[in-house]
């Protein structure tokens, strides 16, 4: 059966101070929550929050201001899960208190190059992103990624004398000699400094991009999603995540952001909003994505009373999402190939839907779904063609 066989088939049938998170306002959580976050500060040695005057307000500027550790982005997901803190981008909104850490390592000639290609360019694409999808970790790594590449590139030409502006291509192609691929990610830096004539006529050449080589025969791919469809012993978790990505090809990534608000019920049917176009469940997979969404959130210490929207698939720390490389460890664990069961899904919607329809139902980039299709070498021209003729014949009567 093909997959859309498998899916359709079914259709047939005022701030308060640091004193004042002692007794917690606008929530009805438990005091010990808010006491937690406290503990987690004053224990933590790099945050030294404690040494702040005790009736100074509580805000992200203020623990932004503090050297960015693991404990202090715990303590500020505890604050605004309380309803402390109002929420923000969190992912995007630590890569500013981030960048002046590293620029302040870097020379000042340096600095007044990268700083406002990070802000006004490579972060602030990530927020219009953001804007439109939620982010995710790997937006995020992205920006970072950025500024990496571009302060590597300034030191190498440094150490060879030269500036951005002196710079030709036989020193970019230097630096990208024997590189591995990351560093062909820097294109986005010298077109933006191309743009605005910091550079001469600079280009990181393309390399060829080589077709996927992990893939599940259609065999194993549907004996896997039975597993997880039906096979109980399987955690809840992992039985969702595997069943979504084998069927709609979904990263974890993509999996991590989705919420209770994401599952949609139209009559007898139920469906799942990965993008802009809500995605058909069959009745198996429909049922397994319920009992996630009803399920009691596992080791989480603080839980909101009233609370209307959840992930489906929470992290450790409240109002934070599972990180991406642990749902994909469980994946591995239970021996579901993460990568293959992606790939298997999307070369299968590309044999059975045009590249357009299929990134909207899956919420992939529109070149990523042509790519697909291409690899398919399946030919939808009759097929668009008839859905065009029949869409002018609607708008003409």
């Amino acid at each position: 059966m093909t997959t859309c066989g498998f899916v359709f088939g079914y259709a047939c049938v005022d701030k308060p101070s640091f004193s004042d998170t002692l007794t917690p306002r606008r929530t009805s959580e438990p005091k010990h929550a808010l006491a937690l976050s406290v503990t987690y500060v004053t224990e933590s040695a790099t945050a030294k929050i404690r040494s702040d005057p005790p009736q100074r307000p509580i805000t992200h500027d203020l623990l932004d201001s503090y050297p960015q550790s693991y404990v202090l982005h715990r303590l500020r997901d505890l604050l605004v899960y309380s309803g402390v803190l109002p929420e923000r981008t969190e992912l995007l909104d630590r890569i500013e208190p981030w960048l002046d850490h590293v620029l302040s390592r870097h020379p000042q000639e340096h600095v007044s190059i990268v700083r406002p290609f990070a802000v006004w360019h490579a972060l602030r694409r990530a927020r219009q992103r953001a804007r439109k999808r939620p982010t995710t970790t790997n937006a995020a790594t992205w920006v970072r990624s950025q500024v990496t590449l571009a302060l590597d590139l300034l030191s190498f030409l440094e150490d060879r004398g030269k500036t951005l502006a002196m710079a030709t291509q036989a020193d970019i192609d230097a630096w990208l000699d024997g590189a591995t691929e990351y560093r062909y990610l820097l294109s986005s830096f010298i077109n933006w400094a191309r743009a605005r004539r910091l550079c001469g006529e600079l280009a990181i050449p393309r390399r060829p991009r080589t077709d996927p080589e992990t893939f599940l025969d259609e065999a194993h791919r549907t004996q896997f999603l039975t597993r997880c469809l039906h096979d109980h012993d399987l955690p809840l978790d992992v039985r969702a995540a595997g069943a979504l990505m084998l069927l709609y090809g979904q990263t974890a990534s993509r999996l991590a952001t989705l919420t209770t608000a994401d599952i949609r019920q139209i009559g007898h049917e139920t469906y799942l909003q990965f993008d802009k176009t809500p995605a058909l469940l069959p009745p198996p997979l429909a049922a397994l994505v319920k009992a996630l969404r009803d399920a009691p959130s596992r080791g989480m210490t603080l839980q909101r009373s009233n609370e209307q929207t959840r992930l489906l698939f929470p992290g450790r720390f409240p109002g934070r999402p599972i990180a991406a490389k642990v749902l994909l460890r469980k994946l591995r664990r239970h021996g579901i190939d993460p990568r293959a069961a992606r790939h298997a899904a999307r070369a299968a919607w590309a044999q059975d839907l045009p590249a357009s329809i299929a990134a909207d139902l899956l919420g992939i980039n529109i070149s990523t779904a042509t790519k697909w299709a291409t690899r398919t070498r399946r030919d939808w021209s009759d097929y668009i063609a008839a859905r065009n003729q029949q869409r002018d014949g609607d708008v003409s009567g």
